[in-house]
């Protein structure tokens, strides 16, 4: 048994108490994609080019942004950047290949919503082939792009989905999400993304497609539209038709959209204990429908907040309660084997109508379901200025020192129903342990109990609470672990019987560019003084996603790097991140971008180098690396 002290500041005098968190860290909830941590950005965001709210996103860990925008996706046109008059707004700097320059710059990847309501199938492939083909591979028509290169680009983007929220197109007598076809309902829906994925997949066959289902719980699963022909409800429907040409489910979750509503804090806070039960539904419904697929087809939550679009926001979603929910959010579905969890959204926008009464924690007489603030004003009433993280951001910017993808979730448990726990062994090593105090005004005394984990005898606390600005790391002793009323606090415990532990490194603030530069210039390390795990994190038929996370396991800082090594089986990457690729044959060599070039010694890379890749026949992992030259080991 390990516990750990740790004395966090607190606002008022609170009551302490004693409570109990056991980890085990040999049983394995599953491997973190790198796909786990996204947000939602859109056309709209008069923000979303903006230096200090990309440097945000990098800062946060941010690998996956959804564009172009929840319900604008379906009056979006790509080509032209515009939008169906009178239905939203594009603002003309957000094309497409802006956008994919933000994406590539913090090293994420996107997921892309093709335009359902207003568009064609032939423009959904279009927009495959510019943006995965260079302007080849595809004999339909394929619309003129004005907002960049006419021959398109070789961006690579595995992750797409047909249409936004479709279930609210006249379906369900609600009428918020723009659709042409003059039939609505499930099976109309589901006829007519069959045929987008087709035409998309005929352009490039290694994309994952999704589809739109309804949650579990949610309005308005399980009810029966027959207007348009329907017999069943809309998942039912949307898997019978289109669930053999699906690569993945989509899902959206406010959770002000379950029965009554989550309007109280406590509420809100305990809402995470209602995803285990959505994912076994939906996976119920995968066995039924898809059979011998159903274990390789995906869930995606590509939206997420405390409040939906169909409620005012008030000040609960720029509360620090938001923030404690976001953190225990995704890391809840993460553990139930979604493969991605995106946040509505990067900016939104105030709004003074939602629900600001004293019931609710904090003084703010507004609401925004942004992380980042847009600096807007309404009645009087004014936002901070632009960029300025809300609380819910700092939720997201702790999940960063808690993984990166290609480490583990292993199971853990609390004593004390307001201290949720979530753990992750971390591919160097480090044991990172998640506490979140849901309690307002009692201070939790947390022993932790460590099955199937040594640690040493010291570790690195990093917390966000109540009069936080940021989150503050501090080094902590071996007794106990203080946490304070409303916060965030992430445990990292290095492996072994004493010292003290390797911090997990944040990551280097990343400067905007529409290049990413390779520098500093490496420096070889003397051989035998770095250390390489290559790790698969998921794989499907003829497809893989990969991580490799870079130890310095010498006494002196490598400033600048490159990384090679050999595939056994012919394997090709497709679409890399945190770092240039290139590949000769089987020969793969990957090289720093400008924000991930130094290892302190005894440290691991904190944005490691990852990777989409083909294969076929064999997937052995390759043996040998080599960091600047100079051999790795690999265990």
């Amino acid at each position: 048994m390990l516990s750990i002290l740790v004395v966090s500041p607190l606002s008022h005098a609170a009551a302490a108490t004693s409570a109990q968190v056991t980890i085990n860290a040999g049983q394995p909830l599953g491997t973190l994609p790198n796909t786990s941590e996204g947000i939602n950005t859109a056309v709209w965001n008069g923000n979303m080019l903006d230096s200090a709210a990309v440097t945000a996103l990098g800062n946060a860990h941010v690998n996956v942004v959804r564009y172009p925008g929840g319900s604008t996706s379906d009056v979006y046109h790509w080509q032209s950047n515009t939008t169906v008059s009178g239905q939203s707004y594009a603002n003309p700097s957000n094309t497409f290949d802006a956008f994919m320059g933000v994406v590539q710059n913090i090293g994420a990847q996107p997921i892309i919503t093709v335009n359902y309501g207003s568009g064609t199938p032939q423009e959904a492939a279009g927009w495959v082939q510019y943006a995965n083909k260079g302007g080849s591979g595809y004999s339909g028509p394929v619309p003129t792009y004005t907002g960049g290169s006419s021959t398109g680009h070789t961006y690579g983007i595995k992750y797409w989905e047909i249409g936004n929220e479709l279930y609210g197109n006249g379906s369900y007598t609600a009428n918020w999400e723009y659709d042409t076809h003059s039939k609505k309902g499930a099976t109309a829906y589901a006829q007519n993304a069959v045929q987008m994925i087709q035409a998309m997949k005929a352009v490039d066959p290694t994309i994952k497609v999704g589809v739109v289902l309804t949650t579990p719980g949610d309005w308005p699963n399980g009810s029966v539209d027959t207007t348009d022909g329907d017999t069943m409800d809309w998942n039912h429907t949307v898997l019978s038709i289109a669930g053999p040409y699906m690569d993945f489910g989509v899902i959206h979750w406010y959770t002000d959209y379950a029965s009554g509503g989550n309007y109280t804090d406590a509420g809100l806070l305990g809402s995470p204990a209602e995803i285990a039960g959505k994912v076994a539904t939906l996976r119920s419904l995968y066995t039924q429908y898809l059979g011998s697929r159903a274990s390789q087809t995906g869930i995606a939550v590509t939206e997420m907040n405390s409040n939906g679009g169909g409620y005012a926001p008030g000040k609960q979603t720029v509360s620090l309660v938001n923030g404690l929910f976001l953190a225990d959010a995704y890391m809840t579905w993460l553990e139930n084997g979604v493969f991605n969890v995106d946040w509505w959204a990067e900016h939104n926008g105030i709004s003074t109508s939602g629900d600001n009464s004293s019931s609710l924690y904090g003084t703010a007489n507004y609401g925004d379901m942004g992380v980042l603030s847009n600096g807007s004003s309404s009645g009087g009433v004014s936002e901070p200025p632009a960029d300025t993280p809300f609380p819910p951001y700092y939720g997201l910017e702790m999940l960063g020192h808690v993984f990166s993808p290609g480490d583990t979730q292993v199971s853990s448990s609390s004593n004390q129903s307001l201290v949720a726990v979530h753990a992750v062994k971390q591919a160097n090593g480090n044991l990172a342990v998640l506490l979140i105090n849901k309690d307002p005004n009692t201070t939790y005394n947390v022993s932790l109990s460590l099955n199937g984990y040594s640690a040493g005898a010291n570790a690195t606390l990093y917390t966000y609470g109540e009069n936080s600005s940021a989150i503050t790391s501090t080094q902590g002793s071996s007794s106990s672990v203080s946490i304070a009323p409303y916060s965030l606090t992430t445990v990292v415990l290095q492996p072994g019987t004493g010292g003290t532990p390797t911090p997990t490194p944040t990551t280097p603030t990343p400067t905007p560019t529409n290049t990413p530069t390779n520098t500093p210039t490496p420096t070889p390390p003397p051989s035998g003084t770095c250390k390489v795990v290559y790790t698969v994190t998921n794989q499907w038929p003829g497809g893989f996603g990969a991580s490799i996370a870079i130890t310095n396991t010498g006494s002196t800082a490598i400033n600048g790097w490159t990384l090679k090594f050999t595939f056994p089986n012919g394997q090709t990457v497709t679409q890399g991140w945190n770092g240039t690729f290139s590949q000769q044959g089987s020969n793969v060599t990957i090289t720093n971008l400008s924000y991930n070039g130094s290892i302190a010694p005894g440290t691991t890379l904190s944005s490691p180098p990852g990777f989409n890749g083909s294969w076929s026949g064999s997937n052995q992992a390759p043996t040998s690396f080599t960091l600047n030259g100079a051999p790795c080991s690999t265990s």
